[in-house]
């Protein structure tokens, strides 16, 4: 009895002492087993001292096996960078101004063209003078004139195609919104992703730093004679185990990192790292489907550009009976002409041309265009239905998922508190004879996974408030950061 009481309180002794041993020299533990450490800490950031000290030298570790230096930074610099920097937004204000010259060029068109001509020739010879009479001729002969012409209104097709470029104009606009939209939310979610990482990291870090102490209690056990070798191959496969997903989490957060540089429109090696310390869930809107369907109909950049499309696709269609106007031409011409000897003597020109076509090809050509521009516009009004239906059931399916995740964080945190206490007990216990080491890693596995669970559940309601933003077409840098405080 005395010897199993000495082996128990040496065991207690050498796993205390070795767990604080590894927390002292690799000192990379954010979070500790209690419920109230973990939980505070990941909703609230609460540090201790401990805390705070084992997070910078996992960000340390962090810096020295990547290579890189990290740049702290925050959703809401992220957000004011990607808005002025990213290259798609950049991309699509170059297509405003193109449609917006188009446009402008759609009234030049309006405005008469104009030429100007100089010739100048030097005659010397014999020349036949009205092909028949024969004269010599030695002069320097001149021509200059100015020649205006004007279609009117190009048969009125000019009327229709500043409407059609007016509305590519505004399509160009909404388009860019919709893209600014599209990068705000590519940018939270990525963002939103590597605070994840940087969670999962540190979860990572302390199962490592409790594997090693496993690993050592179970040496320590078989040589005290209490323990067996099956318990410390076991152990070293659970340590091996550890540092794999430890590596891991390493890299993801590299390929977190490369994307979000990429949304910034920054140098896509710079390594961006979240300052926060906690992952809160972060209700940003409360409505209901029907009322988040509304919204979209009328403040979705995407739906509205396509509006926009159809209405310059009409206009196309429109100008395709303008072949059956009549084409009427003014030109006028102020000339001089003469020769250096004898001077110049001006003229002008009058002419008024009419035609009356009857269409393209006798106006077969004319009513297949108009048909085929029809069945193009009905194209496109279908299209923007089914816009709408995949939109309404984006909308559905993202307040789902932000329920869904809701209520999995009031369950993961119950789960995290057991398992923490589970592994606790289960420690207990072996030393006490009335559990094995494998309870203690299944106990340990348990905690670990609970602990991911509930980061991933946070992370997912938080991603799933950002699209509900988007779906609804509600989303900007202010919504993201301080919530939906009013109907749009």
């Amino acid at each position: 009895m005395r010897k199993f009481i000495i082996i128990f309180l040496v065991s207690i002794c050498i796993f205390n002492s070795d767990f604080v041993f590894a927390k002292e020299q690799t000192d990379t533990t954010i979070w500790e087993f209690s419920k109230d450490d973990f939980v505070e800490h990941i909703l609230k950031g609460d540090e201790t001292f401990f805390q705070k000290q084992n997070r910078e030298k996992v960000e340390t570790e962090l810096e020295k096996i990547l290579d890189i230096k990290l740049v702290p930074t925050d959703l809401k610099t992220c957000l004011e960078v990607a808005i002025e920097q990213n290259y798609a937004i950049k991309a699509k204000t170059a297509e405003v101004k193109e449609n917006l010259w188009y446009k402008r060029y759609g009234y030049a068109r309006i405005v008469p063209d104009s030429t100007y001509n100089y010739q100048s020739k030097w005659l010397q010879g014999t020349y036949l003078v009205g092909g028949i009479v024969p004269a010599s001729v030695n002069e320097d002969t001149i021509q200059s004139y100015f020649d205006f012409i004007w279609n009117v209104f190009d048969q009125g097709k000019v009327f229709f195609y500043i409407s059609q470029r007016r509305s590519l104009h505004k399509a160009a606009i909404a388009q860019k919104e919709f893209t600014k939209d599209e990068i705000i939310l590519n940018t939270t979610l990525t963002y939103y992703d590597l605070l994840n990482k940087k969670a999962e990291l540190d979860v990572y870090s302390t199962n490592l730093i409790d594997r090693t102490a496993q690993y050592k209690l179970t040496q320590a056990r078989y040589q005290a004679g209490v323990g067996t070798r099956f318990d410390i191959y076991r152990a070293e496969a659970e340590l091996a185990k550890a540092k794999q997903d430890y590596v891991t989490a390493f890299n993801t957060i590299r390929t977190s990192q490369a994307k979000l540089a990429n949304y910034t429109g920054i140098d896509v090696t710079i390594p961006l790292y979240p300052k926060e310390t906690k992952i809160e869930p972060k209700e940003l809107i409360q409505e209901k489907p029907e009322t988040l369907i509304e919204w979209a109909k009328i403040s979705r950049q995407d739906l509205i550009a396509e509006k926009k499309r159809i209405d310059a696709a009409k206009a196309e269609r429109s100008s395709q009976y303008m072949d059956f106007v009549p084409n009427i031409t003014f030109e006028y011409q102020n000339a001089w002409f003469g020769t250096k000897r004898r001077g110049l003597f001006p003229s002008n020109t009058f002419t008024l041309s009419l035609t009356a076509p009857l269409g393209q090809n006798s106006g077969f050509g004319t009513f297949t265009k108009i048909k085929a521009h029809t069945a193009h516009v009905q194209a496109m009004k279908h299209n923007w239905t089914q816009m709408l239906r995949n939109i309404e059931t984006n909308i559905i399916t993202s307040y789902q998922a932000s329920e869904s995740a809701k209520e999995r964080i009031e369950a993961t945190k119950q789960e995290v508190y057991a398992s923490e206490k589970s592994l606790e007990n289960s420690i207990v216990l072996m030393n006490a004879g009335l559990a094995t080491f494998i309870d203690v890693i299944q106990a340990q596995n348990l905690k670990v996974n609970a602990q991911i669970r509930l980061i991933q559940n946070i992370t997912d309601f938080n991603k799933s408030q950002a699209q509900i933003l988007f779906d609804s077409g509600v989303i900007s840098k202010d919504n993201v950061l301080n919530g939906m405080e009013h109907n749009p």
